[in-house]
C-alpha cells in the first residue's frame, strides 16, 4: 500500500511523499508506474520539481560477513515546468535519472545494491522568470558607482516602454556621452539607425545575440 503526505516549508517549498507502508514491495521502476497518477497531480505548471527516491541499499561486511542496510537518497536534477511541458513525459524523464542516479551508486565499486523503497519524495517551488522589457531601476549601490547604463527606453510619445533596449544599448556603447547616459535622445535615435539589426526580433531573444 502506498501512503500520501504533503508538507510545506517556509510556504515556498512543497513536498509530497509517498511512502510504502505494510508488506508491499516494489523494484524501482515498478514504483514509479504505481505512484504515477498521483505523482503527475502533484506536478504544476510555473514550478521547478525534481524527485528525490529513499531507498534502502544492501551491502556484505567483508570482515564480518553481516548484511548492511542503510538509506540513501538517489535524486533527479531539478526541472521546470512551462503550460508548454508535456507532464508525463518529464515525469518519465525525471524517474529516469533517478533511476540512472541509482545505476551509478551500484556501479561506483561501494558494493552497495538495491534492497527496498523507502518513500518518493517530489519537491516543488514556484518559478517566476524575470521578464524581457520591463524596466528595472538600478540599485542605490550600483548607480553610486558610475559605471553602468541603464537605458530608459520608453517610447517620448506614449511613455510605454518600447521593447528595444537592446538597440539603445549597443548604441550607446558606441557613443558614449558625459550625461543623462541613460536617456534615448533623438540624437541616439538617429545614430541607432547606422546599425544593422536585419533579422533581429525585439524583444531579442538569447538565441539571436551572436547574430
Amino acid at each position: 500500500m502506498v501512503k500520501e503526505k504533503q508538507s510545506s516549508f517556509n510556504g515556498f517549498t512543497n513536498q509530497s511523499t509517498f511512502e510504502l507502508s505494510g508488506n508491499v514491495t516494489f523494484d524501482p521502476e515498478s514504483f514509479f508506474t504505481a505512484v504515477k497518477r498521483k505523482a503527475l497531480a502533484k506536478i504544476q505548471t510555473q514550478t521547478k520539481v525534481k524527485l528525490i527516491l529513499r531507498a534502502n541499499m544492501e551491502k556484505t561486511d567483508l570482515m564480518t560477513g553481516e548484511s548492511l542496510v542503510e538509506t540513501h537518497q538517489l535524486r533527479s536534477k531539478n526541472k521546470i515546468v512551462l503550460e508548454s511541458t508535456d507532464k508525463n513525459e518529464l515525469l518519465s524523464l525525471l524517474a529516469e535519472q533517478v533511476l540512472e542516479d541509482l545505476a551509478k551508486f551500484q556501479m561506483n565499486g561501494s558494493g552497495w545494491s538495491f534492497h527496498s523503497i523507502v518513500a518518493l519524495d517530489i519537491h516543488t517551488v514556484g518559478y517566476k522568470p524575470l521578464r524581457r522589457g520591463a524596466f528595472v531601476k538600478l540599485r542605490k549601490f550600483l548607480s553610486r558607482k558610475e559605471a553602468l547604463v541603464n537605458m530608459k527606453f520608453r517610447n517620448e510619445m506614449t511613455t510605454k516602454e518600447d521593447n528595444q533596449c537592446f538597440k539603445w544599448c549597443i548604441a550607446r556603447a558606441l557613443n558614449p556621452v558625459e550625461r543623462d547616459s541613460g536617456r534615448i535622445s533623438k540624437i541616439l535615435r538617429k545614430q541607432a539607425e547606422s546599425l544593422n539589426f536585419t533579422g533581429i526580433t525585439f524583444l531579442v531573444s538569447l538565441k539571436a545575440i551572436d547574430k
